[in-house]
């Protein structure tokens, strides 16, 4: 596997479990903000860290907007999470998500290969990895 393949894969791991999120809300919403906590560190301290250090510079300029995109997503999700406001969650998700999209239909091209074993020492940074995505990376 490389890593455009593993991005691929956790963009489907973000779309379930901000669907749980979004269903949480209104039966439980304190647990739906732990989880939304814990999805939007790994989306900023693990995700968007992977993509902006080993995918992006191979794309150059194309990649830019998506680097930005990673700085709103980061800052509008603080502040969803300190204000612990309701309705700013689906818009949060939806700006996630359609970043994902986009990464996928203009940006992301199997013609790049990066090994996986590129961003294996990173998981020391980042020890939820299996606990958020039921992935283990050394054993791929």
């Amino acid at each position: 596997m490389d890593v455009i393949t593993l991005l691929k894969i956790e963009h489907g791991i973000l779309r379930v479990r901000f669907q749980i999120i979004k269903e949480l809300l209104d039966q439980c919403e304190s647990k739906a903000f732990l989880l939304l906590e814990e999805t939007h560190n790994f989306v900023v301290k693990w995700h968007a860290m992977i993509e902006d250090k080993y995918v992006f510079p191979l794309y150059g300029e194309k990649a830019k907007p998506f680097s930005h995109d990673h700085l709103l997503i980061e800052k509008y999700g603080n502040s969803v999470l300190k204000e612990r406001r309701k309705d700013w969650v689906e818009r949060y998700i939806k700006i996630v998500l359609d970043h994902n999209l986009n990464e996928e239909n203009q940006l992301f091209d199997h013609n790049v290969n990066i090994p996986l074993s590129k961003i294996l020492g990173e998981l020391e940074n980042f020890k939820d990895y299996n606990k958020i995505t039921g992935l283990d990376l050394t054993k791929l």
